[in-house]
């Protein structure tokens, strides 16, 4: 039986690169390319639209809280406002549109998009909460918004049209490179847990790259389940694939440690430090994990890549810029809430900004 890669290209049951779907250059070519480039914009789309939604549902909870302030009820009542419940089903469907932007689009593409909760957030924060727009929003701004440009244009186009299949997700679990990278991975974050509890517990770099790189999995794993249940829904179901299973588990094990250790992070450190860090390094940890798992590079010029790499660190440099604004409204005192205790539970992949949320809920009072 012969198998497609995500790159478009076929392998026979040994493994041997068969080419472009089994066969050279056909008429079909164009029409399979335009199908695999309209999947990814699809893909692009989810994300960006999810992460807007994001935005929209951070601002709504923020608008409650303020609310509740102005009006006397204080913090410990937020619970009860349904502005603030509103902003849990804006931010679910957020997610879930984050979600499945992983089964069209390549992960190299839907991570750097998280920069637009950053600034969508900003700008509604000017328009609907009368926050004062700075010179470093619109320069944040206009660096997010060309290199989100670069990354849109010069990502991998080569992504399967109707989902992944648990055969393919096999053959590439047995990669030497994907086996290289877990191996080194593991090596990382066991020093890094080590050199934290020996040396420096509160060292912010050292935690940050601790959730990123096990964040990395969270991705990879997140994309192999919106994959394969997309593949199902196109007819070849994969439900009786024990990897699909395997990649749920992985998934909300890894979500779970994430959120822990960038909550760490938020205890010890200012948010100002911890958001961009956080998003840079999540970021390059995802595309690296996509690209060496899903072989997210395969066949793209060096040009391409060099772009591709120029747009991230624009949409990095707009992100620094954009959350230096808010520093006041990020008190280490105002952290934690009952929702913390619950996010760690749910399985859901947690985008960065829907785990800053969960950090920056208003602290319950004891009465």
């Amino acid at each position: 039986m012969d198998l497609v890669t995500m790159s478009g290209e076929a392998f026979d049951d040994n493994h041997t690169v068969l080419g472009a779907h089994g066969g050279g250059i056909g008429p079909t070519e164009n029409t399979f390319w335009h199908k695999h480039v309209s999947s990814v914009m699809l893909g692009a789309g989810l994300a960006v639209g999810g992460n807007l939604l994001i935005s929209v549902a951070l601002n709504t909870q923020r608008y409650a809280h303020l609310q509740l302030e102005a009006s006397g009820g204080g913090e410990k009542h937020y619970l009860k406002s349904w502005i603030w419940w509103a902003g849990i089903l804006l931010m679910c469907l957020g997610e879930l549109g984050n979600f499945a932007a992983y089964s069209f689009a390549p992960a190299s593409l839907v991570a750097p998009l998280g920069m637009t909760t950053v600034l969508a957030n900003a700008t509604i924060a000017v328009v609907w909460l009368k926050e004062k727009l700075k010179p470093d929003d619109i320069l944040g701004a206009s660096l997010a918004i060309v290199g989100a440009f670069l990354i849109i244009n010069f990502c991998s186009k080569d992504e399967a049209a109707d989902g992944a299949s648990g055969k393919l997700l096999i053959h590439y679990l047995k990669q030497p490179a994907l086996l290289t990278y877990l191996a080194i991975e593991v090596i990382a974050v066991a020093f890094l847990l080590y050199f934290r509890e020996k040396k420096c517990q509160d060292n912010v770099v050292v935690v940050l790259l601790i959730s990123s790189l096990i964040g990395s999995w969270t991705v990879i794993s997140a994309k192999a389940v919106a994959g394969l249940l997309r593949a199902t829904f196109h007819g070849d179901s994969q439900l009786g694939q024990p990897l699909l299973y395997f990649m749920i588990v992985v998934l909300a094990v890894t979500a779970v440690l994430q959120v822990k250790f960038l909550n760490q992070a938020m205890k010890e450190n200012p948010a100002t430090v911890v958001v961009p860090t956080n998003f840079v390094f999540f970021t390059l940890s995802a595309i690296i994990g996509g690209v060496v798992f899903y072989q997210e590079f395969y066949g793209l010029q060096m040009l391409a890549i060099v772009m591709f790499s120029f747009g991230c660190v624009l949409c990095f440099g707009g992100v620094f810029f954009i959350t230096g604004r808010t520093k006041e409204d990020f008190d280490v005192g105002k952290m934690m809430s009952p929702v913390y205790i619950l996010a760690p539970s749910s399985p859901l992949y947690l985008t960065n900004q829907t785990q800053r949320f969960i950090l920056l809920q208003p602290h319950r009072q004891k009465t």
